[in-house]
């Protein structure tokens, strides 16, 4: 269980003007620190961290002390946090535990293409997380609009694996029935199905399979696109079953089983 700290801090003393709102960012880019706020008397600040073992206290009080601004430091009160089982869950499954790393900066948010199709940007969505609000994140379409393209991923200075993170909110919004990705989900089963049968993707069966649990009438916008395909050897109508198809059916459901497929 997470330990919540509370610190005194003290600043030294400066001569004219108010540094307190560049000291509050200075310390709200932490990850552990959950709140900061300006206090009267003989300390300037309270700070709330939020930390994952007890050991990290005392790291994060030498952080804080280090700041040249800082006089004095004191640690006020040690409990436990409250329960975060949303948060616990997400952290659990491969390529939710970089969840705790996020520290706001936005840059994933900056980054993203199709940030204007979502509910929540990829900063908003790792919010919602880790204030454990499990509702508002798996059933907004954020991880659903996800593209892939791995550019957060790539610009983010604490190398959250956010991408991998959109793809662990997506496992479970289908698990806890809260899923609102459209026809994305029903085509992502299609396609895993597919590899578990043949051990690889037969396009043809997995787009009949796809169009008639989603909408098969749809499928008559794509018919000359398929027959194109088809013409030009693009395409086969029977499927191929490649050899070692039974190892790949068993890392899929391996990966089923721990949580890490759709």
């Amino acid at each position: 269980m997470n330990t919540k700290a509370y610190f005194m801090i003290k600043k030294e003393a400066i001569t004219g003007g108010d540094d307190h709102p560049e000291t509050i960012r200075e310390l709200e880019a932490m990850p552990e620190v959950e709140s900061v706020e300006p206090v009267s008397g003989e300390y300037d600040l309270v700070v709330v961290a939020d930390v994952d073992a007890p050991t990290r206290i005392a790291l994060v009080a030498k952080e804080i002390q280090a700041k040249d601004w800082v006089k004095d430091l004191h640690v006020l009160k040690l409990e436990p946090a409250a329960p975060n089982p949303f948060l616990d869950e997400v952290s659990s499954i491969p390529g939710g535990e970089s969840v705790h790393w996020c520290v706001q900066c936005g840059m994933c948010s900056a980054s993203c293409p199709n940030v204007h199709k979502m509910d929540y940007s990829p900063r908003k969505i790792i919010a919602l997380v880790r204030a454990g609000r499990r509702y508002d994140a798996l059933t907004s379409n954020t991880m659903w609009v996800c593209a892939s393209c791995y550019l957060c991923t790539v610009r983010c200075p604490k190398d959250v694996k956010i991408t991998e993170l959109m793809h662990t909110l997506e496992c479970l919004s289908v698990r806890h029935g809260l899923r609102k990705g459209g026809t994305t989900p029903a085509l992502y089963r299609a396609f895993v199905d597919s590899i578990k049968g043949n051990g690889r993707v037969h396009e043809l069966g997995m787009m009949m399979k796809f169009f008639l649990k989603t909408n098969p009438l749809a499928a008559l916008k794509i018919i000359s696109v398929g027959l194109q395909l088809l013409s030009h050897g693009r395409m086969s109508i029977k499927p191929t079953r490649i050899k070692g198809a039974e190892q790949i059916k068993t890392i899929v459901e391996r990966a089923h089983a721990l949580g890490g497929t759709k």
